[in-house]
């Protein structure tokens, strides 16, 4: 023990020297500074450095500040104002803070702010002097005075409720909080003011005339009428459009519908809603649940008017005539409520079969219009008759050719042996005539078939097939509406101008199908009686025509070698229109004839015409005379020949080339036709036209079919072939007929301006039109005058 005391007074005695010692060595505040934050990064020390850098805290001194500063605050502070005060970065603030409202269940972290609950119990006292002063508060007003979210306020104040505040909260709106003295304000003021109603009401329109709280106004209203108090009902639940109407209103209400329907046999919904009823649909059928009742758009109508239609529509299918309902139903019911009650009787009645409604009102039997349908009957044969002599191309369809080809079968053979002959005939003929080199030999020129597999009979053939497949058969029309309202208005009496417009609008399409069949039975008639003997010429007249035809359009083409390239183009154009088309035309409408397809006039042929026909000829006929028909557009006239020969062929028709002595007549022909119509005509264009055309033809001795926008380029040519005096005299004629053109466009297009430049260009064309009357007889004289005959026309 005693060695015990003796080592405590030496530690002492050292001690006392260590204290009174000088320091040998000292740390600067650098290296103080290093050591600190060397044990801070090995966290060996934990410590904050302060925002000034002259001190270090604990976190643990940072929490007792921050609860000291709260309760300082009263208990709410804001965590920026603390960052200020304790003079640290705000991460530690926060991270402490965070770290006492976990750790601590009375103090809260809100928006940035620590509140304990020694602030929201003061809080609550202050809200509860707030609504004993006032009778109602609500948490929207608490969150502006206090600066905090709702939520938390109406958590914190529904949980002292009952013990520091004095009231209850709404339990359909949690955002207001009344005292029941509030309440019983509010149950005397609608108590009185809902048993002073007497007439349907709407719940909004009183909350906002008395300032009623609303959720608190439809609790208490429906407490009142569930017990009785009040004598009245709610509809339309709590919403805007609940309206709240008074028994005595309803009974009163109720009397009136029900005399109303017992009296006039419907309902008007509209009428129900101007009474005051939101949905009158629900309304009629709860109300009268065990009554038969038909409900329409806008209303809904009794046993009786449904009786009194159906009667009247049986009566009209049972006599074959027609009823309009609308004069023995309500006013009120539109057209739509009408044909939904007009379905519904004939549904019930088993007369949809036997009658049709048009105009929505009227109600047409079958019989009745099986009657307007016979009208017509007389009128079909007569059209059908008509259209099958004018224009049979548009008018027979494939399954009429079916039937009409067995009728002409016999006809067809006979004619293909009568080919075969010629043919053979026509091969021998060549075989001694050719050698012999005579004038009044024929050549026939023979083409070999081409093969089917080439590449120009396949795209003729797909053109062939689209064209076809555009231009499909089309029914032929009979009556337009209009026509055959016209028709039932003659013969059909007292009815309205809807019933006959509808009526005619149904007619038309199984009128066309019956006028279908009285064509078709016109048409295998008239096959049936005539085997094609009724075509209007002979294959030999045919041929003869045709001959002529190629001839010319041989010397045309002749005539025009002697003139420019773009100048043939342009006459070539103008004989494939018009000759060569002549030709065409006549070619389809012989082949047409043996399908019974023929027109009066082939010059009425028209290219969807000769489309139609290539449509129903066979194969082997088709693909020439496709070829023929699209020659036509092209700008070769050779061309044309080629295909024109292949056709013939085709056909059994022979070609014959013309010799001198065909031509002679040929030409005379022409020339004489062209003089004739020189004679007659005072036309100046059509004159200096026929003169170019006709001194050409005695200049060149070759005939010439030229439109009218190449005269310059005849006269042109005329220059070197005929006097010069003649010549000068026909450029001098042509510019005064050119002049006239040119005016006569003026004046067609000026409609207006100054008086004396009108009388000016007025005076213009007459000088003209006199000096072309002065000059016509002497450009005829160039052609009608005595001549020698040229050496070329002998």
């Amino acid at each position: 023990m005693a060695a015990d005391w003796e080592e405590i007074r030496r530690l002492a005695a050292d001690f006392q020297r260590a204290q009174f010692a000088d320091t040998v060595q000292r740390l600067s505040e650098r290296n103080c500074i290093e050591i600190v934050a060397k044990l801070i990064a090995e966290k060996q020390i934990d410590v904050v450095h302060t925002l000034d850098g002259k001190e270090y805290i604990t976190p643990s001194q940072i929490s007792r500040e921050i609860r000291d500063e709260l309760y300082v605050h009263g208990g709410r502070v804001n965590i920026v104002d603390l960052q200020q005060i304790t003079n640290v970065d705000l991460v530690h603030v926060e991270s402490r803070a965070s770290d006492i409202a976990k750790s601590d269940k009375s103090i809260q972290l809100v928006l940035g702010q620590l509140i304990d609950e020694n602030y929201l119990d003061q809080l609550a006292e202050e809200v509860n002097d707030r609504l004993q002063e006032a009778g109602q508060v609500t948490i929207a007003e608490l969150c502006k005075s206090y600066d905090l979210p709702g939520d938390f306020l109406t958590e914190a104040l529904s949980e002292r409720l009952g013990r520091i505040i004095h009231g209850q909260m709404d339990q359909y709106d949690r955002g207001v909080i009344f005292t029941q003295a509030f309440v019983s304000r509010h149950r005397a003021r609608i108590r009185g003011l809902f048993s002073a109603i007497t007439r349907p009401t709407p719940v909004s329109n009183l909350i906002t005339q008395y300032g009623f709280q609303e959720h608190l106004l439809y609790s208490v209203l429906e407490d009142f009428v569930n017990s009785g108090r009040l004598k009245g009902s709610v509809v339309g639940g709590r919403q805007d459009k609940a309206v709240y109407i008074p028994d005595i209103y309803s009974k009163t209400q109720n009397n009136w519908i029900d005399a109303f329907l017992k009296q006039n046999g419907y309902l008007e919904f509209d009428a129900l809603t101007r009474l005051g009823i939101p949905d009158p649909t629900s309304y009629i059928k709860k109300r009268y649940k065990s009554s038969k009742l038909l409900f329409l758009r806008a209303a809904c109508v009794g046993q009786s008017i449904v009786d009194q239609v159906e009667a009247s529509v049986e009566e009209a299918v049972n006599s074959g005539t027609w009823t309009d309902v609308q004069s023995m139903l309500p006013s009120c019911l539109s057209l739509e409520d009408t044909g939904i009650l007009l379905n519904q009787v004939m549904r019930t009645s088993n007369i949809q079969s036997s009658a049709r409604i048009f105009s929505d009102t009227i109600v047409v039997s079958e019989k009745f219009i099986s009657s307007c349908t016979s009208l017509f009957d007389p009128l079909m044969r007569g059209k059908a008759e008509k259209e099958i002599k004018s224009n049979p191309v548009f008018v027979i369809s494939e399954d009429d050719l079916k039937q009409a080809s067995v009728v002409v079968e016999n006809a067809a053979f006979s004619k293909k042996d009568k080919r075969d002959e010629r043919k053979k005939k026509a091969s021998e003929g060549s075989g001694s005539v050719k050698g012999s080199g005579g004038g009044n030999a024929r050549e026939i020129r023979i083409r070999k078939t081409k093969k089917k597999g080439r590449k120009d009979d396949d795209s003729d053939d797909e053109t062939t097939t689209t064209t076809q497949s555009r231009s499909k058969q089309q029914e032929v029309p009979f009556m337009t509406q209009g026509d055959i309202e016209e028709v039932l208005q003659k013969h059909v009496q007292d009815c309205p101008e809807e019933m006959l417009s509808e009526l005619a609008e149904h007619l038309i399409r199984p009128l066309t199908k019956m006028y279908q069949e009285v064509v078709r039975s016109v048409f295998m008639s008239s096959t049936s009686s005539s085997t094609g003997a009724s075509r209007k010429q002979t294959v030999k007249d045919l041929q003869e025509e045709i001959t002529n035809l190629f001839n010319n359009i041989r010397l045309f083409e002749k005539g025009t070698k002697l003139f420019s390239d773009e100048t043939q183009a342009n006459i070539a154009k103008h004989v494939l229109k018009t000759v060569c088309t002549d030709i065409t035309n006549l070619l389809f409408n012989f082949l047409a004839a043996e399908l019974m397809m023929a027109v009066e006039n082939y010059n009425s042929i028209t290219n969807e015409v000769r489309i139609k026909i290539l449509g129903k000829l066979p194969e082997e006929t088709k693909g020439p005379l496709t070829k023929l028909h699209n020659s036509l557009n092209a700008k070769s006239i050779e061309d044309f020949l080629t295909n024109l020969d292949s056709v013939a062929e085709v056909c059994g028709i022979l070609l014959k080339k013309g010799d001198k002595k065909r031509e002679r007549q040929a030409l005379f022909q022409h020339r004489q036709a062209l003089i004739e119509q020189l004679k007659v005509t005072e036309d100046p264009a059509l004159v200096l036209h026929l003169t170019s055309v006709l001194l050409f033809q005695f200049s060149t001795n070759c005939m010439l079919h030229a439109p009218g926008r190449c005269v310059p380029q005849i006269i042109a040519t005329l220059s070197t072939r005929i006097p010069e005096d003649q010549h000068k005299l026909l450029s001098k004629y042509q510019g005064l007929v050119v002049k006239q053109l040119v005016g006569q466009n003026q004046k067609a297009s000026q409609t207006g301006g100054d008086s004396e430049e009108k009388q000016a260009e007025e005076d213009a064309p007459d000088a003209v039109r006199k000096e072309l009357l002065s000059l016509t007889s002497e450009v005829k004289d160039l052609v009608l005058r005595p001549r020698k005959t040229s050496l070329t026309e002998e």
